[in-house]
């Protein structure tokens, strides 16, 4: 399998993370030290936020580009197997994460979750638990995967097509849960939802789609390789 991704993004954004993080850190501390003066404890209340909202940045930064395994890269290790003929696209294209196959163009979004997770639907909830209230800050909600999912493939569609309208292809959205430890209850999802370590054997059995013509293929694989290279 070919690998793409975008290197000098994906740093940019970690950086951003570290910054963010010792900043609030940095923020944080200057605002419990002016809590003992009384003349400046309305500076500290501003100063206690603001230190927050940046490590709230900083934790989000670091999650998805600062980390090890990135989403990206536990991707590429599920995918690791197929031929060249299939190509992983990351930070490169209007959707995140893309699978360019012979059987088909598909954009995954991740979740990072533990513990129990039931997506049923178009929901997706966890599973409260005094260790999940410990750990609220330590990974992203969970939000609406199967929504964002959707949208990333629609919007990845559109922009195929508004550049290769004669090409006949329907980017298939998936929400694959990268965390080794969630314990996921799938019951009817609105998209293919999954673990990591099952995505390989979906797409090799019931995530075949249509079989790209071949000048299709080609078309598709110039048209992402263009805009890698921009």
């Amino acid at each position: 399998m070919q690998v793409s991704r975008n290197e000098k993004f994906i740093k940019s954004r970690a950086r951003v993370g570290s910054y963010a993080t010792f900043g609030g850190l940095g923020v944080l501390v200057a605002g419990m030290v002016a809590t003992f003066y009384q003349q400046y404890i309305w500076l500290s209340f501003i100063a206690l936020l603001a230190g927050f909202l940046l490590s709230q940045v900083g934790s989000y930064h670091l999650r998805r580009w600062g980390r090890t395994p990135r989403p990206d890269q536990v991707l590429e290790n599920a995918l690791k197997g197929f031929d060249d003929r299939y190509h992983f696209y990351a930070w490169m294209l209007p959707a995140p994460y893309v699978l360019i196959s012979p059987q088909g163009v598909y954009s995954f979004v991740t979740r990072d979750q533990t513990g129990q997770v039931t997506v049923e639907g178009w929901q997706a909830r966890t599973k409260m638990s005094v260790g999940k209230v410990l750990t609220a800050f330590a990974q992203e909600g969970i939000g609406q995967p199967v929504r964002e999912a959707v949208d990333q493939a629609e919007q990845l569609t559109k922009w195929i097509k508004s550049r290769l309208p004669e090409t006949q292809v329907t980017v298939q959205p998936v929400v694959v849960f990268i965390d080794e430890r969630v314990q996921l209850q799938v019951n009817e999802p609105a998209v293919p939802t999954m673990e990591a370590k099952g995505l390989k054997k979906w797409l090799r059995g019931a995530g075949k789609g249509e079989i790209l013509k071949g000048a299709d293929l080609r078309a598709l694989e110039a048209l992402f390789e263009g805009r890698a290279n921009t």
